[in-house]
Order: structure tokens, then C-alpha cells, then sequence
């Protein structure tokens, strides 16, 4: 995407707290959509990224003193969209929300979309194809079919949330990829194939676990 200017000047607060709007946009469309905490992080390895357990929720005390005691209910998963994902522009984070409720839709059906190394299948690109309208290709690595895009019919269905993203930008700081700024149409690299170093070497730090 061609650069856009941003003034930096409130965080990236309007980016989450819109990003949870269209969230709840997309539930409307789709009401099993579960619910889901929008987070934004640094992370050169992956655009986007939804837990497979429900991480977030609410918290209630009881009692005093002593006897006080905190419960907590998780109720809603976690869908992180990467800093460097921010440079791409709107309709390509909102390309990734829509990935990442793709995914979200197939916990909810109890599907499975990947695989134990984060292989995505053809069940999550029929589910982010058929609920969406994105275009899904395979990868052509160990990732599989995770290759994302919106035609040109998506866009124009998602025209009003991708301009609200688009307005959030603009006022956000926005972490760059120097892939996304000085070659555009160069995806992020993937992370290194489970259990080994980016060097090859076998990973130490219980990548198992």
C-alpha cells in the first residue's frame, strides 16, 4: 500500500477501541461470532493471531480481609493484531480482523483450521471465503492457507468499517515493517519452522511446551 501520513498523537487507543467496534459490527452479520478482546502488539512474525482458549473476561470480589476472594470468569478470546500490521494500511488490518474471525467462528463450530504447527487447512478457507468474502491462497510453506486477501467485492461489502479503521490510523503511532515500506507487496516472514532457530539449529527453550 502507498505510505499514509498519521499524527501519532493518541497512542494506539482510536486503533483498539475501533477495531472492538467492528468486532461487534461483525457479530451482528454473524451472531455466533464469539465474543473476543482486541489487542494490539509488536510482532514481526504474524499480522494477526487468535487464542484457542478464552483468556479474557471478568472479575469479581468477595469477602474482606482474609477472607476475600477474587473469582475470575473467562469468557472471550484474545485476537492480537501486530503493530507492523498497522503500516499496511486499513483494508489490509481489516483483512486480518476478518482472518482472525475466521478463525474465531471455527472454535465457536468447533472446527478444527490448523494443525498442532499453525498450519491452516482448506476448512479455514471455506469459513473465511464463504462467511467474509476474503481470498484465502495456500502459503506455499508450512503455514498453508493462510495467504490473505480482499477482492474487490469485499471491500466494497466492508467499505464503512474498513474507512473507520482507516480514520483510527490516521490519528494512531504506527509501528512500520521495513518489508511493508520499502518493498510493498513483501509479506511478513515467517516465523522458523517449530523446533528449530532462525539459524537452523534445534531450538533450547522448551518449544514443545
Amino acid at each position: 500500500p502507498a505510505p499514509f501520513k498519521t499524527t501519532g498523537a493518541e497512542g494506539i487507543a482510536p486503533v483498539v477501541a475501533t477495531l472492538q467496534k467492528v468486532w461487534t459490527r461483525l457479530q451482528k452479520v454473524h451472531p455466533v461470532l464469539p465474543d473476543a478482546t482486541i489487542v494490539i502488539k509488536r510482532d514481526s512474525r504474524a499480522w494477526g493471531h487468535t487464542t484457542i482458549n478464552k483468556v479474557w473476561g471478568s472479575q469479581s470480589v468477595k469477602g474482606r480481609g482474609k477472607a476475600k476472594v477474587a473469582t475470575l470468569d473467562s469468557n472471550r478470546y484474545e485476537v492480537m493484531v501486530s503493530g507492523e500490521n498497522l503500516s499496511r494500511g486499513a483494508s489490509a488490518v481489516m483483512a486480518t480482523l476478518l482472518h482472525e474471525a475466521a478463525h474465531a467462528l471455527n472454535l465457536a463450530a468447533e472446527k478444527r483450521d490448523v494443525d498442532s504447527n499453525g498450519r491452516h487447512n482448506k476448512t479455514f478457507k471455506a469459513t473465511a471465503e464463504e462467511a467474509w468474502g476474503l481470498e484465502i491462497r495456500d502459503a506455499g510453506n508450512y503455514l498453508g492457507w493462510t495467504d490473505t486477501y480482499m477482492p474487490e467485492a469485499a471491500a466494497k461489502r466492508w467499505a464503512v468499517e474498513i474507512r473507520m479503521v482507516e480514520a483510527a490510523l490516521r490519528k494512531a503511532s504506527v509501528a512500520h515493517h521495513p518489508a511493508a515500506t520499502t518493498n510493498p507487496g513483501v509479506s511478513v516472514t515467517p516465523p522458523p519452522a517449530p523446533g528449530k532457530t532462525k539459524t537452523g539449529g534445534r531450538a533450547k527453550n522448551l518449544s514443545r511446551a
